[in-house]
């Protein structure tokens, strides 16, 4: 028995011993490529702090032979357009300043808004960091023996908020990863970057014909012809021109309308009726209150009724028609949904309303679903 308990003493301290053999050497890690896609949704009053879009990435090494991989660095595709991403291309040369320079890189690189094509070149940051420090992205490390690289590339909250607009903007980095001496182009890397940003404090209800300005809106009561000139009856109509921002670049799924006013009096409607008031009449009375209906132009270009107080939906915005226009607080021309309303009374008796002018106020609220 006494035997038998020593030999499997021994056994695992044999195991034990193998266990820590194998981890104390460093595995091979071989340079390659990367096709990554990153996202992030965020508000352009708030974004993140940053936004990694390679976090500590290995560039290559070999325990055996540790100079080889071991100052490997990245190079941008172009040195002169921002289309993948602007940096030093092409092999580091140490005539150019590309050994052993610390810091990160910045590299500007376009991004385009999905469905308005609009363009924007934000700056990425970068470096690659390794037993001897950070170092510029395009640089080598000028150690001379070399230690596994590691890649950070990330955008920062500053950049992220100087898209000019909301929306989905879509850009591509690419990088070559380089051996040093002899130079080699080892791997692409490649990053499809999407910044779903919104910008929420900006949505709005736009109204061409007032522009800034507080909208005022005539129903425009005219008698109907008679008669022998004898007039009875009358009835009023006008158009709205509506055109819907969702802070988004219109790319939002669907949108939410409601359709209010301010009752005024103790009568109750019926809820397909909006109301204008008499001004110096008895509002608690029919004969000092005009209804008035209200249509809406959906984006199939079909009129729907609108019932007060009730949401209306509007699906497919992403597919929707647009219009470009230039709304106030926002520099560059955005694209919104035209939502044309109808405002129609039906025939009345002219003697059956209180003589005077009539006033009200039609309320809606628009909330776009992203």
């Amino acid at each position: 028995m006494k035997l038998s308990a020593s030999i499997i003493s021994t056994l695992l301290l044999v195991s034990a011993q193998l266990l820590i053999t194998s981890y104390a050497y460093a595995a091979v890690v071989e340079p390659t490529g990367r096709d990554t896609s990153v996202s992030v949704n965020y508000d352009l009053s708030s974004s993140p702090s940053n936004f990694n879009i390679w976090n500590h990435e290995s560039g290559g090494f070999n325990p055996d032979n540790p100079s080889l991989w071991g100052r490997n660095n990245w190079r941008c595709l172009s040195n002169t357009s921002p289309s993948t991403g602007q940096c030093k291309s092409g092999e580091a040369k140490n005539s150019q300043g590309d050994w052993g320079a610390g810091g990160t890189t910045s590299i500007p690189t376009l991004f385009i808004e999905k469905r308005t094509g609009l363009q924007a070149v934000i700056n990425l940051e970068g470096y690659h960091a390794g037993e001897n420090g950070k170092f510029q992205v395009t640089s080598a490390d000028s150690a001379g023996s070399g230690s596994e690289q590691f890649l950070s590339v990330y955008i920062t909250s500053a950049e992220l908020k100087k898209l000019p607009v909301g929306g989905i903007w879509e850009g591509t980095l690419a990088l070559d990863l380089w051996q040093w001496s002899p130079g080699k182009n080892l791997a692409r890397w490649t990053a499809h970057i999407t910044l779903n940003a919104t910008d929420n404090n900006n949505q709005q209800i736009y109204l061409p014909e007032f522009g800034e300005a507080a909208p005022r809106v005539d129903l425009n009561m005219r008698p109907l012809p008679g008669t022998g000139g004898n007039q009875t009856q009358m009835n009023g109509a006008a158009t709205l021109d509506m055109c819907l921002y969702d802070g988004y670049g219109s790319n939002s799924t669907s949108f939410t309308l409601k359709f209010d006013d301010q009752q005024q009096g103790t009568i109750q409607r019926n809820s397909g009726y909006f109301s204008i008031y008499s001004d110096h009449g008895d509002v608690n009375l029919d004969s000092g209150r005009i209804d008035y209906y209200v249509k809406m132009q959906a984006p199939d270009g079909k009129y729907v009724s609108v019932k007060r107080g009730e949401d209306l939906v509007i699906p497919d915005i992403q597919t929707a028609h647009v219009r470009p226009v230039h709304l106030p607080g926002i520099p560059q021309a955005v694209l919104c949904v035209p939502a044309p309303l109808q405002l129609s009374t039906k025939t009345l008796d002219i003697n059956s309303k209180q003589a005077g002018h009539y006033t009200g106020h039609l309320i809606v609220t628009f909330t776009p679903q992203l």
